[in-house]
């Protein structure tokens, strides 16, 4: 029975009822090592790291401030078989003791952080996550990051409960407490160090680490500055990024530069200014009515002398979480829509793939958003192949004004029902302008049934600034993008008429080639029996809010 001290909120699943716990509990001897390590002189708790100094957070909070105490299910320690009680109630009585208000929440090996623990967590003013691991045993760092991503920069305090203590894990949170086991003792001696009634007493390995710069840390993020910092994050991607995607500092700037529809963030050397990571991210309306959105990190990227920091994680979190307070956004996506720097992450550029899937990006999944394979063509008009079917009865030809208001009205609809975010932006930044000229209609009799938007480097349109890579490939590379086919009529006849249609407009621009963004795994097979070439591989990431 929990203490009257504290509140103890049960997992609410039924399937967590079944006592889901630790199969291979802390040996027995942890209280007697926790014994040892008292008469040797060491504390049986120690202050691993507190690098953003949130300990002394702990002592001025209000009294009506909560702290949210999430403990996991383990087999308790004790010798009398008949008791069942949960080992990690001593720690939430003895920082009831010290703060009126302890909300403890017990998580499982199996469903661990669920949306019951991320409520708590949101209403919390100071959240304690605890861990439990048996020696050699990895920390599943995928709790503390859903912890710290929801915490909105709120004190998170990381106890590592591991018998012996073990000095050389690598735990990239600010703040940790190391603890030898979760005994009575250790829970005790736990409590007083967040409290900051003992100092922390090392036997010297974690002491020493705790004054190395080059530990894990959360580190202040800040907005960028394009007159300040454009040459810094220009070498950053260049660096970080293979030939085929080298850019320019104009054009990754007109790619940065989106007033109101962007936010970058930077992290820097405090001695010196310089850029040590940077997240860019946008925003992009779905519907002509403006109330949906799509998010996009857009590009996370950290200097190569100053990974494994927490740099990334720093930028990360603050990025993701400056997204979510945005009204409207319903997808987050791991690339970007427009402007599209990348799809996804590509396939020929190595990454650590576990570390975003630890933030809750899927990445090695055949299926949408999970990454599914997208590809970028490129087609060199004298390879086209087009098959002409002498039976169809559609007439393409180049849109004008009268006709925009029934394009929207089909982009609008295309894409709501394919997902395809985005589009919809694209065709309405053509609206009363010369450009709506570039959009290719299909057409049977009046009906319209497909639509296409053109563009070339030099056309005047916000197209090619949206989707550079075209024009890097070169001055005579035109583009096709944003393709809508009426589900009837989404044969290879009408898909290959329409294409023909866009190279014979672009070859009236002086074009040669053309590129194709975002073609998916579906796709591609017809497209290749055209002529055109795989020119890069993403992968689809993305997941709703």
């Amino acid at each position: 029975m929990a203490s009257p001290q504290t509140q103890r909120s049960p997992e609410l699943s039924s399937s967590e009822d079944e006592m889901d716990v630790d199969e291979e509990p802390e040996r027995r001897s942890s209280v007697a090592e926790t014994a040892n390590a008292s008469r040797n002189g060491n504390s049986p708790a120690v202050i691993f790291r507190d690098a953003t100094n949130w300990l002394p957070h702990v002592k001025s909070l209000k009294e009506t401030d909560v702290i949210i105490l999430l403990t996991p299910v383990v087999i308790p320690i004790s010798t009398d078989p008949t008791d069942q009680s949960d080992p990690f109630e001593p720690l939430g009585r003895a920082l009831a003791r010290r703060h009126s208000r302890i909300r403890q929440v017990p998580y499982t090996t199996r469903n661990g952080i669920t949306s019951t623990h991320l409520g708590f967590i949101k209403r919390g003013h100071i959240i304690i996550l605890c861990f439990a691991l048996r020696p050699g045993q990895q920390i599943p760092l995928e709790y503390g990051d859903i912890t710290f991503a929801v915490s909105d920069n709120k004190p998170c305090i990381i106890v590592v409960c591991c018998s012996p203590i073990d000095s050389g894990l690598a735990i990239p949170f600010p703040t940790i407490i190391q603890t030898a086991g979760y005994s009575l003792p250790a829970l005790e001696a736990t409590a007083a160090l967040i409290f900051g009634e003992q100092e922390s007493v090392s036997s010297g390995p974690a002491e020493s680490r705790l004054k190395d710069p080059r530990q894990p840390r959360l580190w202040p993020v800040e907005q960028w500055n394009e007159s300040r910092d454009m040459l810094s994050v220009l070498e950053l991607w260049n660096h970080n990024t293979n030939q085929r995607f080298s850019l320019d500092q104009h054009i990754l700037a007109s790619l940065l530069r989106r007033p109101g529809y962007a936010k970058h963030y930077v992290v820097r050397d405090t001695s010196d200014g310089e850029i040590l990571g940077i997240c860019a991210t946008y925003l992009a309306y779905v519907d002509k009515e403006g109330e949906k959105l799509i998010a996009s990190l857009a590009m996370l990227l950290v200097r190569s002398t100053h990974r494994q920091l927490g740099i990334g994680l720093s930028l990360h979190s603050h990025a993701v979480a400056q997204l979510k307070k945005t009204r409207g956004v319903i997808r987050l996506q791991f690339g970007s829509t427009f402007p599209r720097i990348l799809y996804g992450p590509p396939t020929d550029i190595q990454f650590n793939e576990e570390w975003f899937r630890r933030r809750g990006w899927q990445l090695n999944k055949d299926i949408p958003g999970q990454g599914q394979a997208v590809y970028d063509l490129i087609l060199d008009f004298s390879n086209l192949r087009a098959i002409n079917d002498a039976s169809s009865k559609l007439a393409f030809k180049p849109c004008t004004q009268e006709r925009m208001t029934e394009v929207l009205e089909m982009v609008e609809d295309n894409s709501t029902k394919q997902a395809r975010m985005g589009w919809f932006d694209q065709y309405t930044s053509l609206m009363n302008g010369p450009n709506v000229k570039d959009i290719i209609l299909g057409t049977e009799g009046q009906k319209l049934v497909a639509v296409a938007l053109t563009y070339t480097p030099s056309c005047g349109s916000a197209i090619p600034s949206n989707l550079p890579w075209a024009g890097r490939i070169g001055a005579d590379v035109g583009g096709v993008t944003c393709i809508c086919i009426d589900p009837p009529n989404t044969s290879i006849a009408t898909t290959s008429g329409l294409l023909n249609a866009c190279v014979n407009n672009l070859q009236n621009q002086g074009m040669r080639k053309m590129f194709m963004d975002g073609v998916s795994a579906s796709d591609l097979e017809p497209l290749k029996q055209l002529g055109f070439e795989i020119w890069a591989t993403y992968r689809d990431v993305w997941k709703d809010t």
